[in-house]
């Protein structure tokens, strides 16, 4: 039950990446793993997961989640369709998703365009730059 205010400070906490991100990944194909990340000010435990799909490239996502719920602080969804918010407005089809309490909707049932700072589309991996700048993540 984290506030806004609270959620933005969370998300521009340093963070860190508690071993690498892994390298090795197919150019094309799935990708799914978790990598653990550590916020030392806020003694919480992450992972930042990366999700590809298996047939189309271009579609996929990262998130950071909590480890002990695997609820999510913020979450970015590319060429994954638009997005309609309980309030009747459609997002594009990228857009982010920030841990938001409603005690009547899900966390992620309000979506957002995606900031400025998340511009190079291209690949989950110029994408992976972008967000871990934009969540203040440092790459192990």
């Amino acid at each position: 039950m984290l506030t806004d205010s609270e959620v933005k400070n969370l998300i521009n906490s340093l963070k860190n990446c508690q071993k690498e991100i892994p390298n090795e990944i197919p150019l094309i194909g799935k990708i799914k793993d978790d990598t653990p990340v550590i916020d030392f000010k806020y003694h919480i435990q992450y992972k930042l997961h990366r999700y590809r799909n298996p047939i189309d490239d271009s579609r996929f996502s990262l998130h950071i989640r909590f480890k002990d719920s695997n609820e999510h602080l913020i979450r970015v969804d590319i060429n994954n369709g638009t997005h309609l918010n309980p309030d009747r407005v459609k997002i594009p089809q990228n857009h982010m998703h920030i841990y938001h309490y409603d005690p009547d909707l899900s966390k992620d049932a309000v979506a957002v365009p995606l900031p400025d700072e998340i511009s190079d589309l291209s690949s989950l991996f110029s994408v992976l730059t972008d967000f871990l700048i934009y969540t203040n993540t440092s790459a192990h």
